[in-house]
């Protein structure tokens, strides 16, 4: 690989970029690299993956020197690290190694447990203390119950008042003795879960590589430098999670956009400000190629006869099997097929955080808040009452696109209640996006047989079922709703089953589907009835479900 050198002057406001060169041999005859100290001051999370922003400010002495920027992520990209510097000097060459004997940087929550840990185990310690104090004055008083000579009698005053004394104390030692060991319980469990889970954190944290960039620098004279070096990491990302709020039917909807963004880089985020970008930055960029597609005959050679049955030897380059008694061959001539490749979006865009935040290297999914939007929306209920006897309520948002939403989890609260998890997918979505609120039970609905018009007759070798269904509304809400109510009928399979629609008051009726759908604007307080009829001849030999 060519070496690149790039010059740097004009009294610390030039800046000198440099992008990753391996030659370890330039390097090796430089002195001992100088630790340089950086540290993470941006992130840009990316969908997949993520790029990082170090900075850092040293001092450079004149002359040939290496500096060593070290703990940066194992997992690393080598191709994409970029190294700015601002001063007097020259860059000479970029490097990037993997140190395997560096020890881990301390996590901040590892050394609180521990901390907690061993404050804990002090509290036992005295506990324990405390426990065997009173052990011995058990020990002390139970031995010397015996008051008095084996000759001389005891008063019997002085005697009540020993065994009063005897029994209090004893009492008042055991009931102590009782409440130490159950602290001594309690505190042992807490230092037990403490255990486990300083056993799950560690378990992640097994002696690993770190990585290091080592930068050859050459300098006329001493200067006081700044540095700045990025570079993409694999085990990072972000998925978008929305908060939907209407307060009541009405009015628009209140839309929280938020992220969940995780990295398990080897490296804590701390007080980084966050950029979250639908970009793939590390995804082939190339367009996919077509190549001619050669159609040519596949070749079949019949070499000789063998017993019918018998499968020869087969492999990837020939094939042969017994067809009718004769021996075929075949050779598959390959044909150019198009490329597949993968590339890039064409579209992205980038939401800045401005709040900087704190992303440990654990894997879990941080809640990252992005912003507040107002949504107009129209609503409307629907409900099919042969499945379920409740109206869901269902919002609909126009012009939608301006808001730069993505697919994701979306968390649905209506008038002040969490109704739970829905899926938020535009890019499904038309010129309106439709979610589901859930079940509104304001809204009343019943579905009943019509015993009326449940009717069986028999003429000849055929059979005729009639069946009426009733369908009961009410608006118990304060306001007047849209509602849209569907039903169904059955369709018929065969000519020997005959299915007539006698009534259906007023619904749009999809034959080829048996649907029947009621458009129903309800007033407050208002209810209304809907209902069909539908009878079905067919021959008295089958059982046919008609409900």
């Amino acid at each position: 690989m060519k070496t690149s050198t790039i010059r740097s002057r004009g009294r610390g406001i030039a800046a000198a970029v440099l992008t990753l060169l391996l030659i370890p041999g330039l390097l090796l005859a430089q002195p001992e690299p100088q630790d340089i100290s950086s540290k993470i001051k941006e992130a840009t999370v990316f969908r997949q993956g993520a790029e990082v922003h170090r900075e850092g400010r040293a001092s450079i002495p004149a002359g040939r020197s290496v500096l060593k920027f070290s703990g940066l992520s194992p997992t690393l990209n080598p191709e994409s690290i970029q190294f700015r510097a601002s001063g007097d000097f020259t860059i000479l060459s970029v490097q990037h190694q993997m140190n395997h004997l560096s020890d881990q940087q301390p996590n901040k929550e590892i050394e609180a447990l521990t901390k907690r840990k061993e404050n804990f185990a002090q509290d036992l310690k005295k506990e324990q203390a405390l426990l065997q104090v009173y052990q011995e004055e058990e020990n002390l008083l139970l031995a010397n119950r015996q008051i008095g000579g084996q000759q001389n009698g005891v008063p019997i005053d002085a005697l009540k008042a020993t065994a009063e004394y005897f029994r209090t104390r004893l009492r008042e030692v055991k009931l102590e003795k009782l409440d130490i060991g159950q602290r001594i319980e309690a505190i042992q469990d807490t230092i037990n879960r403490l255990q486990a889970q300083l056993q799950q954190l560690n378990a992640g944290r097994q002696a690993r590589a770190v990585s290091e960039v080592l930068v050859a620098v050459d300098a006329p004279s001493a200067v006081r430098a700044e540095f700045s070096i990025s570079y993409l990491v694999a085990q990072a990302g972000w998925s978008p999670l929305y908060d939907l709020r209407v307060e009541s039917v009405g009015k628009p909807v209140e839309l929280g956009y938020k992220a969940q963004v995780y990295q398990q880089s080897g490296e804590e985020w701390e007080e980084v400000k966050l950029t979250l970008s639908t970009g793939q930055p590390m995804s082939n960029a190339r367009p996919p190629v077509l190549n001619t597609w050669w159609l040519r005959e596949q070749i079949i050679v019949v070499t000789g006869r063998a017993p019918r049955g018998r499968m020869e030897n087969q492999d990837m380059a020939e094939s042969e099997i017994i067809l009718d008694g004769a021996k075929v061959t075949s050779k598959p001539v390959p044909a150019g097929g198009p490329e597949v490749q993968a590339y890039d979006q064409a579209t992205t865009f980038e939401f800045q955080i401005k709040t900087p935040y704190d992303i440990p290297s654990d894997g879990q999914q941080y809640v990252v808040a992005i912003g507040e939007e107002t949504l107009p929306a129209t609503y409307e209920y629907y409900a099919a009452p042969r499945l379920n006897p409740h109206a869901f309520l269902t919002a609909n948002v126009t012009e939608w696109e301006q808001y730069r939403l993505l697919a994701g989890t979306a968390n649905l609260f209506f008038e002040g209640t969490y109704l739970g998890k829905s899926y938020l997918n535009p890019n499904v979505a038309a010129d309106t996006l439709s979610f589901s609120l859930g079940i509104d039970e304001g809204i009343a609905i019943t579905r009943k047989k019509e015993e009326q018009y449940t009717d069986k007759q028999f003429i000849g070798n055929k059979k005729t079922e009639t069946i009426g269904w009733e369908i009961e509304l009410r608006n118990n809400k304060r306001q007047a709703v849209s509602i849209v109510i569907e039903d169904q009928y059955p369709v018929s399979t065969t000519d020997e089953i005959e299915v007539t629609l006698e009534s259906f008051k007023g619904a749009e009726v999809d034959k080829a589907g048996g649907r029947l759908r009621w458009e129903v604007e309800l007033k407050a307080g208002e209810s209304e009835t809907l209902g069909f009829r539908y009878s079905v001849k067919y021959p008295k030999r089958m059982n046919v479900a008609l409900e």
